[in-house]
């Protein structure tokens, strides 16, 4: 299944809605491509997650990497509203203590307004 990944925007936060499967090839350029073009712009971005079902060792290593690129630019990369398969992957590679994860966006983007203050 290809990803399809739609773009939202709450202020200054990038929303990106992900449906499909982040693995190699095919779906992580889709991601990857759309993620770099928003670092140049805001560091600020919200994964959700909701309608992933699986992720490879390609796309968490993707992530990660756009969360170093997020951090180096003063910003941050969130993840919200994994499904249950994605949540047990991120507690089993230990990324849950990398990331941050929001049950919805909105408690995404809010904690981003949480750091300014």
């Amino acid at each position: 299944m290809v990803l399809s990944v739609e773009t939202q925007i709450s202020g200054d936060v990038f929303i990106l809605h992900c449906e499909g499967r982040i693995v190699y090839g095919d779906e992580c350029a889709v991601l990857r491509e759309r993620v770099v073009s928003i670092l140049t712009g805001s560091p600020k971005i919200v994964v959700n997650l909701a309608g992933v079902d699986h992720i490879d060792s390609e796309g968490l290593g993707m992530l990660v990497g756009h969360l170093v690129s997020a951090r180096n630019r003063g910003g941050e990369l969130k993840l919200a509203s994994p499904g249950t398969r994605v949540k047990d992957l991120l507690r089993r590679t230990n990324l849950d203590t990398i990331f941050r994860v929001y049950a919805n966006n909105d408690e995404a983007v809010a904690a981003f307004r949480k750091q300014i203050a």
